[in-house]
Order: C-alpha cells, then structure tokens, then sequence
C-alpha cells in the first residue's frame, strides 16, 4: 500500500508540474499551491492500494492523476459555489 501512495503522489506532482508548465500566466514554483494536489494523489494511491487495486506502476500514476484532476475541479466548482 505504501507503494500505491507513493506512485499516487508522484502521479500528482507530475500533474502538478504540468499544470504549472502548461499555465499561460508563469509562475515560480510554490509549494503551498502544489501541496494539496501532491496529498490528494497520495489518498487517491492509499485507497487503490487498499482495494487491492494491483496496477503496474506507470498505470498507477497514471490512474491516481486522472482522479486527482477529476477530484480537483469538482473541488474547485464546489468552493466557488460557497
């Protein structure tokens, strides 16, 4: 399990860094902004790994950034509704 949570995190900071790389306003590199998404990929990584969810590492990266995005914008919709 500890894997998965370490994949899922990797599979955030890659987001991460994308969304940073991809932004069309630069920014440098702040880890307050960065931190959240790191963290929800890790939950993301923990919860497959209890499930028993027995991915190859590249999809278990891959997996836990695809839910961290979808977790993030409905997060972000959510907090701009309140």
């Amino acid at each position: 399990m500890i894997t998965q949570i370490l994949v899922g995190a990797v599979g955030g900071l890659a987001y991460a860094l994308s969304g940073l790389a991809n932004a069309n306003k630069r920014e440098g590199f702040d880890i307050k902004k960065m931190a959240p998404t790191v963290i929800v990929a890790g939950i993301v990584g923990g919860v497959a790994g209890f499930l028993g969810q027995d991915y190859s590492i590249v999809s278990s990266g891959a997996m836990a950034a695809g839910i961290t995005a979808v977790v993030q914008k409905f997060w972000s919709a959510v907090v701009k509704k309140f």
